[in-house]
């Protein structure tokens, strides 16, 4: 009578948080009906529960949560055996014990015979590394879990995870077996960490959702949400109907705590982005990534824009296009100083010394990037340039003029990457990223150019494009930029014979 698809399923039941809510949506929704009705709804609706956790504590606490929620909105006797409205605390505890259950759901079977016609859940936000940090045992602990998980096999001999790749994050297995578990045409809502929509890792799991079911929301909160869950990180709830195909995603976000609704799950001014199926797939080469949005109508229009005119570029470290024609690739590499191991070659700047660049002394001014540095300029200098920015140690570790990214980890800052020229002779910190062009490349870049310092600056120009900028921002996984979202720029050099301007 309350309309709750069951059964009703949540595969990492925690405490109860969202039977919690369920049961008090169905409270709400047959608050006119009959007393005898409320009782065999409540009835229906308590044997369509499939509860589980890995965790005693959870269950237990899972159990007695859904218990005093029924006593306070009125549907369970506490005292007695019942009446025509509620049902009798002994009653309900037996159902409630056998519908909830300590049960491991990624290695162990599901207990029910019919899968879940609607599973909401939040999984575990761990890595297996971090489940067993602190463990005397935890590195074999670690190893162990992780060659289970890789190598499970369903009786038929199928592999149960298919789309593990990098490192094994819980999440990502709780999505695929939530996608195993529900009935064809059951639908899944998932809370997630937002950079399961972006990063490469969970590229094999975001096929699954788009090419084998209906993924077809996705609700996504940045990093300052206010809400319970997701801490420092950007939130996401995902939607999917399992079995059936996707046409379109519609991404709401970035959303606000005032975009929900209580009974209508989000406002109707909230911000929203629709993906088709053809572009989206031309957009991220069909690796499905949903683009990160600007909450700002005027900004959104933007990045979209800038999408549009990319997507189709060669990328950055490709070989064969305008800007190396050659057939080596080019490379992105951190700077060769990690601060840690070279703490005593690491000091203030002085006459004689190497200049150290960190990623401090990299700036973007007036349309470019400029390196601030006491060796270079010693009028505009702030202390914390000038502290540890001289270089003690081996010479021969310094060498030509090179192209330098600096990655703003700010979510809140105006740009994502400032590209700067490195001037000859200095060493970078491993805060820096750079790019390792082919000989090939360099000697075009003087050729043209005549120093490999002008041509560099060029190409630093382009790469600190606006619609560059906003690619970087619409793509990017998390706070970190690591070298595969670099290499993956999209990037044609501007204008001139060979694609080079003269």
């Amino acid at each position: 009578i309350s309309g709750i698809p069951i059964p009703f399923a949540d595969p990492c039941v925690g405490g109860g948080l969202f039977v919690e809510r369920i049961l008090r949506i169905h409270s709400e929704r047959i608050s006119g009906n009959t007393p005898n009705e409320r009782r065999e709804d409540t009835l229906r609706l308590l044997e369509g529960l499939q509860l589980v956790d890995s965790s005693e504590v959870a269950v237990t606490a899972a159990r007695k949560r859904i218990v005093i929620v029924l006593a306070r909105l009125g549907l369970v006797d506490l005292d007695g055996e019942g009446d025509e409205g509620k049902i009798g605390l002994s009653e309900a505890e037996m159902i409630i014990e056998s519908n909830v259950r300590c049960v491991d759901p990624l290695l162990g079977e599901w207990p029910w015979n019919e899968g879940p016609m609607l599973l909401v859940s939040r999984p575990p936000w761990l890595r297996i590394k971090d489940r067993f940090r602190g463990h005397p045992d935890g590195s074999a602990l670690r190893k162990r879990l992780s060659c289970q998980l890789r190598e499970f096999q369903e009786p038929d001999g199928r592999t149960r995870f298919s789309a593990i790749k990098g490192n094994v994050n819980l999440y990502r297995l709780y999505i695929e077996r939530s996608m195993q578990l529900c009935q064809k045409g059951g639908r899944a809502r998932l809370v997630v960490p937002s950079s399961v929509l972006r990063e490469k890792s969970s590229l094999p799991l975001r096929k699954l959702l788009v090419e084998s079911n209906q993924w077809d929301s996705v609700w996504s909160f940045p990093e300052d949400h206010k809400l319970l869950f997701g801490g420092s990180q950007g939130v996401s709830v995902i939607g999917v109907t399992v079995g059936e195909e996707t046409d379109v995603l519609t991404s709401f976000g970035p959303l606000l705590t005032d975009d929900l609704s209580s009974g209508k799950g989000l406002v109707s001014d909230a911000p929203f982005f629709e993906l088709e199926r053809g572009p989206w797939s031309s957009w991220t080469d069909a690796s499905w990534a949903v683009p990160k949005m600007p909450r700002s109508p005027v900004e959104r229009t933007r990045t979209i824009s800038a999408i549009g005119k990319l997507a189709d570029k060669p990328r950055l470290v490709e070989d064969g296009t305008g800007l190396n024609p050659s057939t080596k690739v080019i490379k992105v590499r951190v700077g060769e100083i990690e601060r840690s191991s070279w703490e005593d070659e690491i000091c203030e700047w002085r006459e004689g010394l190497l200049p150290f660049v960190r990623a401090s002394h990299i700036h973007f001014e007036n349309g470019r990037g400029v390196i601030r540095h006491p060796a270079f300029d010693t009028n505009n200098v702030s202390e914390l340039e000038a502290n540890s920015s001289g270089w003690s140690g081996p010479k021969n570790m310094a060498v030509q003029s090179r192209i330098a990214c600096q990655a703003v980890v700010n979510p809140n800052s105006e740009r994502r990457l400032v590209w700067a020229v490195v001037p000859e002779g200095c060493v970078i910190g491993n805060s820096v990223s750079f790019l390792d062009l082919p000989p090939e490349v360099t000697e075009r870049l003087k050729d043209r150019f005549g120093t490999i310092e002008e041509g560099l600056s060029v190409l630093a120009s382009q790469l600190n494009s606006e619609d560059l900028d906003l690619w970087s921002k619409a793509w990017a996984a998390n706070n970190n930029v690591n070298n595969y979202e670099i290499e993956t720029l999209p990037f044609e050099i501007e204008g001139g014979e060979f694609g080079l301007p003269f």
